[in-house]
């Protein structure tokens, strides 16, 4: 059974709170170092993929959510657990240490897919489709690294709020 969980955010890409919650998304549910691999899967076993981002932003308002798969058997068990540590990122935020790995792992994954002319060249029709010239693929990094742990926590409640998402179930 496929679920989708989230919300609209109210943001587009470059709105000034846009980067602060794309950050602690990421800690949230990018891959295999975010909390949600990391419980609901690794430690719980309840799911092979599940994960949080921010999506749509270009031309309207974006949304956030978070996507897993779980076995039917597993099904209640698996949004239960993923309930528990949305709530516990949305109560207590990321930490410092979580915050700096991130921003280490999202700046390095940019430079990485600059690396190809094809890397390069995606980047730059994403910059030029949100609105940005080509100095943003030199400004990218340091706009990630400048944001502090107020600005990324502050952007979770600010925008999000686990009692008002909505959960969609579809499969068997």
């Amino acid at each position: 059974v496929s679920i989708t969980l989230g919300q609209a955010t109210g943001l587009h890409y470059g709105d000034p709170d846009y980067f602060a919650l794309r950050t602690a998304t990421a800690v949230l549910g990018s891959g295999f170092t975010g909390r949600l691999m990391g419980n609901v899967r690794d430690k719980e076993g309840l799911t092979y993929g599940i994960g949080s981002s921010l999506n749509r932003d270009v031309f309207t308002d974006g949304d956030w959510s978070i996507t897993a798969t779980f076995a039917p058997a597993l099904l209640d068990k698996g949004i239960a657990s993923t309930k528990r540590q949305l709530n516990l990122w949305y109560n207590e935020g990321v930490t410092a240490d979580e915050l700096t790995r991130r921003q280490d792992n999202l700046i390095g994954s940019f430079k990485v897919g600059l690396a190809t002319t094809d890397g390069l060249v995606q980047n730059l029709l994403v910059a030029i489709q949100r609105g940005k010239d080509v100095s943003w693929l030199d400004q990218y990094p340091g706009v990630i690294r400048s944001l502090t742990l107020a600005e990324v926590n502050g952007a979770i409640k600010k925008h999000l709020n686990p009692a008002a998402m909505v959960l969609i179930k579809a499969g068997t």
